[in-house]
């Protein structure tokens, strides 16, 4: 009996130490867990040129009644500015939410290399986050605010599902690293400054040769860029006066060759377009002719602007990288893009779209639309 009794007190001890061992390693995924509330969450981060050091750092922290929090330090390096930043916050500063990374245009056209490297490198920074350049007053755009609106935030202006319009490029940090890194593209960055009564002004593209700023793109050219690349939804298109047109889809086929030791690249691009506006009477048929000219005309002077820059920002390199040696891979931006002969085609269809009002059924259905190609 008293055998028995002593197997039963082993066993509870032997059950109460194994609830401890667990319990206690549940324990140990919370030990280094911080309060919320003692904690700033930056959003958008602005690196420019200090008064007096290398770099100055602007943090823009938004609090939950839709005002913003600054915070600005200079230093030697990007790390060191942040670091003064955190010795004098009441608050521990974490970057874990960081959404968007705002470059000075002087910063800019010194280099980018060591900005983007230290954006991947840190441990608590999203490689998912934005990239755009400031194109005004640096301290000027980064203290700008409008009136509380918890609702809108920095980064939705460069979301497909909130304020983005094809006439704004968009690069995030592991695009840009990967471009600083690559023999056969460049990368293009969106340029803004602060607004009136809007947070940012977009004022076009900025188009970079290896990790430094070499030139510019409008909105317009921006716009053409964007369908270069496939990116085009919701894009307007004014091709004349009071006539305008909304890019329905887009196919882009590319056709790389060489012609004896120069690279050729014919590309064909077909836009199904809506008619948005059009005056009365004006046919389809000369729509699509004065679009297929301009449009033609203006990717060809884009293009021809861009290499003329040295830049592959439309990415050429990567159509003909299959065709080259490492060695040819690696001298393509110095050798053989200089020598690129490029013709883009463009072929336009008119869509007519005709809207039928329904009842609203039980899954919300609102009604439909159908689209026939004009005869």
């Amino acid at each position: 009996m008293a055998k028995k009794a002593g197997e039963i007190m082993s066993l509870r001890v032997l059950n109460t130490l194994i609830v401890a061992a667990l319990m206690g390693i549940l324990l140990t995924g919370c030990w280094d867990t911080k309060d919320i509330n003692k904690q700033y969450l930056p959003v958008v981060m602005g690196v420019g040129k200090g008064d007096t050091e290398k770099y100055r750092i602007i943090l823009q922290i938004p609090d939950a009644s839709g005002k913003t929090q600054i915070l600005d330090k200079e230093a030697k390096s990007i790390s060191k500015a942040i670091d003064l930043i955190r010795t004098d916050s009441e608050k521990s500063i974490e970057l874990v939410h960081l959404r968007l990374l705002l470059i000075d245009k002087q910063i800019a056209s010194q280099g980018i290399e060591n900005l983007i490297n230290f954006a991947v490198r840190a441990n608590d920074i999203s490689i998912k986050g934005l990239v755009a350049v400031i194109d005004g007053s640096f301290e000027k755009t980064m203290y700008h605010q409008i009136s509380p609106t918890p609702e809108i935030s920095s980064y939705d202006y460069f979301s497909e599902d909130a304020g983005w319009t094809p006439n704004q490029s968009i690069v995030r940090i592991w695009e840009a690293y990967q471009s600083l890194n690559s023999y056969s593209e460049d990368m293009a960055i969106p340029m803004l400054k602060n607004g009136e009564r809007t947070l940012f002004t977009f004022k076009g593209t900025a188009i970079m040769r290896e990790d430094r700023l070499v030139g510019t793109l409008n909105n317009e050219e921006t716009l053409l860029f964007n369908l270069f690349k496939g990116k085009y939804t919701g894009g307007t298109i004014e091709v004349a006066q009071n006539t305008s047109v909304l890019i329905d889809n887009a196919k882009i086929r590319h056709n790389a060759s060489w012609n004896g030791n120069r690279p050729l690249l014919q590309t064909e691009i077909k836009l199904n377009v809506l008619i948005t506006e059009s005056p009365e009477g004006k046919p389809n048929s000369r729509i699509e002719k004065e679009l297929r000219e301009q449009l033609s005309g203006q990717f060809n002077e884009t293009a021809k602007k861009i290499r003329a820059l040295g830049s592959d920002v439309l990415g050429v390199g990567m159509l003909f990288r299959p065709e080259l040696s490492e060695k040819q891979l690696k001298d393509w931006k110095s050798k053989w893009y200089p020598k690129l002969e490029q013709e883009i085609d463009v072929k336009i269809n008119v869509l007519n779209e005709i809207y039928f009002k329904e009842n609203v059924t039980e899954q919300g259905e609102r009604g439909r639309m159908l689209k026939k190609e004009a005869e």
